[in-house]
């Protein structure tokens, strides 16, 4: 199996991973209705609850846009050095011409370079937006609670 297909599977199992946790951290509160509250009166509450605590969740995501973060610097350059000392000690060792080996190696490894630093700044972003997922959920859940708490429920 190539590298590039083992990122990407890796890519995908953590992504899947993230999703079903995200799910699972998604489920209501548990609410009770401590003064009596009818389940009908509960279940309108709920919905009223929920579509408020979206509502303070995407607000509250909305200001803080973050830029994309920075990746690693200077892969290109020292996949080039190591390409070119690689290219040059074989060349030397099989009796071809150092200067050439030395620039064959440094030309792949500036590409290797460069595509080990597209995935660290794929890896970074993909961590940031589930962080801001994660951020979300967490808002939510406490505006919910917030909400029905003042409607005169118990939330666990």
């Amino acid at each position: 199996m190539s590298t590039t297909t083992r990122r990407f599977f890796s890519g995908a199992l953590t992504t899947a991973f993230v999703a079903v946790l995200t799910v699972a951290s998604q489920a209501q509160p548990v609410t009770y209705p401590a003064k009596g509250q009818s389940p009908q009166q509960q279940q309108q509450d709920q919905g009223e609850c929920q579509a408020w605590a979206a509502n303070q969740a995407a607000a509250s995501a909305a200001p803080t846009a973050q830029p994309a973060p920075a990746g690693p610097q200077g892969g290109r350059v020292r996949g080039a050095a190591r390409g070119a000392a690689i290219g040059a000690a074989g060349a030397a060792a099989g009796g071809g011409d150092a200067e050439k080996g030395a620039a064959g190696g440094a030309a792949a490894g500036a590409v290797a370079g460069g595509v080990k630093q597209r995935q660290a700044r794929r890896d970074q972003a993909e961590q940031a937006q589930q962080q801001q997922a994660q951020a979300g959920a967490a808002t939510t859940d406490k505006a919910f609670a917030a909400c029905m708490e003042g409607r005169g429920y118990t939330v666990k």
